[in-house]
């Protein structure tokens, strides 16, 4: 009897230990799940956010050219009479013998106007005192007669203004038949059988490219044509200084300033003209902007450059100099979040020293070395929030968050109370699961400690005894 007894009460405790060693398990497996799903935080390393430059900034291609070279072009109406110079002398001017057959023509047809209205205004009279005379009923025939009339003198004394209007242009062009050079420079180019556009050719998608009559080149230095989309490019102004960068070694500058952004003359699309970021993107529409150079010196006639705002960035700081929007500032004191020792991130108060205007950064004078990793000030983050230095754990993290949207948990356990834990094989009664710390708690968060695993291996309320009288319930 008593080693029957004995056999009971090792049964009883070796359940018991099992059980024990269930928890434990649960508690770890939760533990290792609450670590595997925290919440990450990116940081990167000061130094490479301090000593690489700024490169917030659209950079762009641009290829050394002569001075700016402007088109002056003939008029198509009218016929060139003599071309005034050879190339690299000054301009031309039209023949004017057609220009004043036409203007003879247009007073001729002018006068014919006038004398329009002036038999019109002597009908007028001679009908006014007809109807004077006439009797009451037939007054009503001459009034219509008139009033035509007087329609025909307002229609004749306009067209009267607008020949007056082509005569005087007649006379303008007859008296400025020479053209002149907009600009200093030389004669880059005589084309004397340009032609116009056809509208087939400009709708049809045919030949659109059309040579000036006469081309100028400026006098001067290189200068740069760089190209931007017209987002970007309405941000420049003409002044602005500028970088350029050697493409072959991009240590290698020269400076100059914005003398012109040309918002009339779209160049069609070609995306090896445009530089992002690091990397070229295709914009649909470009406008052409210039750079005068304060220096030439080892520049080629056609060498291809990047080409970016100066902001300042070429300057060599002494210290730590960090963008402004990685500082919060509260009460009169700056804070960055910055990872610890034990990688996670806290924040940490620091002293700041000057403020550079173009570069919107501060001095960071104390509290953080360039060793340190900090993170970007999201609202997110709190004190203790685990660190990483590797961004793809940031953009796996939120796939797995939109995942369990659908109420899913990493290693198998569900959220959903009645739900099985797959690994231990184990099922909770209705309304019962476990809390962050592994125990078993009801619907009203209360821990329940009265609970036994049955031959199945299923978690049954209450203790052995009171199933066996009949006091728990099992599933």
């Amino acid at each position: 009897m008593k080693r029957k007894k004995g056999i009971i009460v090792g049964c009883i405790l070796a359940v018991f230990i099992i059980a024990a060693a269930v928890l434990l398990v649960l508690k770890l497996v939760k533990k290792k799940e609450d670590t595997a799903n925290e919440e990450l935080v990116y940081t990167e390393l000061v130094s490479n956010l301090t000593d690489s430059g700024y490169s917030g900034d659209n950079r762009y291609m641009g290829v050394v050219e002569s001075q700016e070279v402007k088109g002056v072009d003939k008029d198509s109406e009218k016929k060139v009479g003599e071309i005034l110079v050879s190339e690299g002398d000054p301009l031309f001017n039209y023949d004017t013998d057609e220009l004043t057959l036409a203007l003879r023509q247009m007073e001729l047809e002018l006068t014919s106007i006038y004398n329009s209205i002036s038999n019109a205004n002597a009908e007028i009279a001679k009908l006014t005192q007809e109807r004077n005379d006439a009797e009451a009923e037939d007054k009503i025939q001459f009034t219509a007669q008139i009033q035509s009339l007087q329609a025909q003198v307002n229609q004749y004394s306009y067209d009267a203004s607008s020949k007056q209007l082509e005569i005087d242009r007649q006379k303008s062009a007859i008296e400025n038949n020479v053209v002149f050079a907009p600009m200093s420079g030389v004669i880059k180019e005589i084309n004397e059988n340009t032609t116009n556009i056809s509208q087939d050719d400009y709708y049809n998608g045919g030949n659109t490219e059309q040579k000036h009559f006469i081309s100028i080149m400026a006098l001067g230095d290189y200068r740069i044509k760089a190209t931007a989309s017209e987002m970007n490019v309405r941000s420049m102004s003409e002044g602005q200084p500028m970088i350029i960068r050697s493409r072959l070694d991009e240590s290698i500058t020269w400076t100059g300033v914005i003398s012109k952004i040309d918002l009339e003359h779209p160049e069609s699309n070609n995306n090896n003209d445009y530089y992002y970021m690091g990397g070229s993107q295709e914009q649909a529409t470009k406008y052409p902007f210039y750079i005068s150079l304060d220096s030439v010196d080892n520049l080629m006639l056609g060498q291809h450059v990047y080409v970016e705002a100066d902001y300042g960035q070429s300057t060599v700081k002494i210290g730590i100099w960090l963008n402004e929007y990685y500082i919060m500032q509260e009460d009169g004191k700056a804070y960055i979040w910055v990872e610890n020792k034990k990688g996670r991130v806290e924040k940490r108060e620091v002293t700041l020293g000057g403020y550079d205007d173009n570069m919107w950064s501060y001095e960071i004078v104390e509290g953080l070395s360039k060793e340190d990793y900090i993170a970007f000030p999201e609202e997110r983050i709190k004190d203790g929030m685990k660190a990483t230095h590797n961004y793809e754990d940031i953009m796996q993290q939120e796939m797995e968050n939109m995942m369990t949207d659908d109420g899913m948990v990493d290693d198998g356990m569900m959220v959903d109370d009645g739900m099985s834990v797959d690994d231990m094989g184990i099922t909770l009664p209705d309304g019962y699961t476990f809390n962050d710390n592994g125990e078993l708690v009801d619907a009203d968060g209360n821990v329940v400690n009265d609970f036994y695993f049955d031959e199945n291996g299923n978690i049954q309320l209450g203790t052995p005894d009171e199933i066996v009288d009949g006091g728990g319930s099992e599933l």
